[in-house]
C-alpha cells in the first residue's frame, strides 16, 4: 500500500478507485497533448536563435569561460550551455529534435516529483495533481516549451533532487553532498539557483557548520568565475528591459526616465511585490496589474486559500520541508527585482505547487468518508487550466509562424546571420 493511503478509504468510499483512474487517464492525455504541441513549436524568434547562433561558434572547452546566450551578456550559465551545445551538435536547427530532449527532461522532473510525493507520505491521488499544475501554471508553461528557458527546468530538477535527498533515509553527510551538488548545478545553470540556499534551513540543526561552509564555497567559486568571465558586466540587473508598472507597461526608456538614480530601488521593490502578488493570486502579469477577474486569478487564488487552510497541518507533519517550500515560493520572487516576467517564477511556482499538493493532501484526510474528492476537485480545476494553457501555446506558435517567420525572409534581429534565420524559417514553415 502506498504511503499516505488510508486502508479504510476504499471501504468507506468505493468510487475512490474510479476517481484515481479518471485523474490518471486525464493526466496521461494532457501529457501526450503537451508532447504533440511541443513538436509543432518553432524556435522562439529571438532568444532561441540568438543562443543557438552563439553556440555554433563555441567549442565545448570555451563554454566554461564564456558568457551565456550572447557573446556579450551578463549571464554565466555553463551547465545549461553545455547541455544545449550537445543538442546543437546532434540536432542543428531542427526544432522538433530538441523537443524530444525537452519532453524527456519534463518526464524526469515528474518522475522525481512523484518519488518525492511518495517519500512525503502524501495521498496517492496527489501524484496526478502536480503534472496538471505544471502544465497549467502560467509561470512554468513557458519554461517547459521555450528552448532558451532550459536553464529554468534544470534548476527545477535540482530543487526536487535536493528535496528527495533531505526526505530520504540517507545519512546527514550524504544528504549534504547531494544538496551541495544540486545547488552547484542549479547555480551554474541560472542565477536564481541561489534560491536553493533554502536547503540550509534543513541542515541548521544537524550540520550547521559543514553545510554553511559547503554552500559558501559554492557561492564564492561561482562569483569568482562570474567575475573572471563577465568582468564589469557581472551585475545581475537588466534595467533596459520593458516591464509592467501598476496598470501600465513601460519601455526601457520610460523606466530610466521615471526612476533616475536611487529611485530605481522603488521600481525594484515594486517588481518583487508584483511577483509575489502574481504567484499567490495572479494579480499581476509581467509586473502589470491584471484588470478584472479571469480564470487564472480564480484558480490561483483558490489554490492559495487551500494552502493557507492546510498550512498548520502540513507544517506539523512535514516541518522544515514545508518551510523550505514556503521560503522558495515567496523568496524566489526576489530574482525578478530588475524586471518582472512570468517565466522568472518557474522555481517559486514549483515550490508553490508542492505546497499545494502537500496541504491539499493533508486537508483531504479530514474527509473521512470521501478523502479523494478534494484532490479530484483541485485536479479537475488545474486540468481544465492545463488544457486552456496548451491551446494558448499552440496558438502562439501559429502566430509566430504566420506573423513573423512567413512574411520575413530576412532576420528581424540584425545580430542574427541570414543563414541561421533562413534555416530556422524553413523548419518553422514546415511545421504547419
Amino acid at each position: 500500500m502506498a504511503p499516505g493511503l488510508d486502508v479504510t478509504d476504499r471501504k468507506r468510499w468505493p468510487l475512490t478507485s474510479w476517481l484515481e483512474f479518471a485523474m490518471g487517464a486525464g493526466t496521461v492525455m494532457l501529457l501526450a497533448l503537451l508532447f504533440a504541441i511541443m513538436l509543432r513549436q518553432p524556435f522562439e524568434t529571438v532568444d532561441d536563435l540568438i543562443w543557438l547562433n552563439k553556440l555554433r561558434g563555441d567549442s565545448f572547452s570555451s563554454l566554461l569561460l564564456s558568457p551565456a546566450w550572447m557573446v556579450k551578456s551578463s549571464f554565466y550559465r555553463p551547465v545549461a550551455e553545455i547541455l544545449l551545445k550537445i543538442q546543437y551538435t546532434f540536432f542543428g536547427l531542427d526544432p522538433r529534435l530538441y523537443r524530444y530532449t525537452q519532453f524527456a527532461i519534463i518526464l524526469v522532473l515528474l518522475w522525481l516529483s512523484s518519488r518525492l510525493i511518495r517519500q512525503l507520505g502524501l495521498r496517492r491521488e496527489a501524484v496526478f495533481l502536480l503534472p496538471v499544475f505544471l502544465i497549467g501554471s502560467p509561470f512554468i508553461t513557458g519554461s517547459i516549451t521555450w528552448l532558451s528557458e532550459l536553464p529554468h527546468v534544470i534548476v527545477l530538477v535540482c530543487f526536487v533532487v535536493g528535496l528527495i535527498a533531505i526526505t530520504s533515509n540517507l545519512t546527514e553527510g550524504r544528504k549534504l553532498v547531494v544538496c551541495t551538488l544540486a545547488f552547484a548545478v542549479a547555480l551554474l545553470s541560472k542565477e536564481n539557483g541561489l534560491a536553493l540556499t533554502a536547503f540550509l534551513l534543513y541542515f541548521a540543526r544537524s550540520l550547521p557548520g559543514k553545510a554553511t561552509l559547503a554552500f559558501a564555497a559554492v557561492i564564492a567559486s561561482y562569483f569568482a568565475m562570474r567575475a573572471l568571465v563577465l568582468g564589469p558586466s557581472m551585475g545581475l540587473s537588466a534595467f533596459d528591459e520593458d516591464g509592467g508598472y501598476f496598470f501600465r507597461f513601460l519601455t526601457g526608456a520610460e523606466r530610466r526616465q521615471m526612476f533616475p538614480g536611487s529611485a530605481i530601488y522603488q521600481l525594484y521593490a515594486y517588481d518583487v511585490l508584483a511577483q509575489v502578488a502574481a504567484i499567490l493570486f495572479r494579480a499581476t502579469a509581467w509586473g502589470q496589474i491584471v484588470g478584472g477577474i479571469n480564470r487564472e486569478v480564480v484558480i490561483e487564488t483558490a489554490s492559495t486559500v487551500v494552502i493557507v487552510a492546510g498550512t498548520m497541518a502540513a507544517y506539523r507533519k512535514h516541518g522544515v520541508v514545508f518551510v523550505i517550500l514556503a521560503v522558495v515560493a515567496i523568496g524566489g520572487t526576489v530574482f525578478s527585482y530588475a524586471y518582472a516576467r512570468d517565466r522568472h517564477l518557474a522555481l517559486p511556482a514549483l515550490a508553490y505547487g508542492f505546497a499545494l499538493v502537500m496541504t491539499a493532501s493533508e486537508l483531504s484526510r479530514r474527509f473521512a468518508a470521501m478523502p479523494a474528492v478534494p484532490l479530484f476537485c483541485l485536479w479537475l480545476a488545474w486540468a481544465a487550466q492545463a488544457g486552456l494553457a496548451l491551446r494558448a501555446i499552440d496558438h502562439l506558435a501559429t502566430q509566430a509562424i504566420e506573423e513573423v517567420y512567413r512574411p520575413n525572409t530576412s532576420p528581424l534581429n540584425p545580430n542574427l546571420p541570414v543563414e541561421v534565420w533562413t534555416a530556422a524559417r524553413e523548419r518553422a514553415l514546415s511545421l504547419r
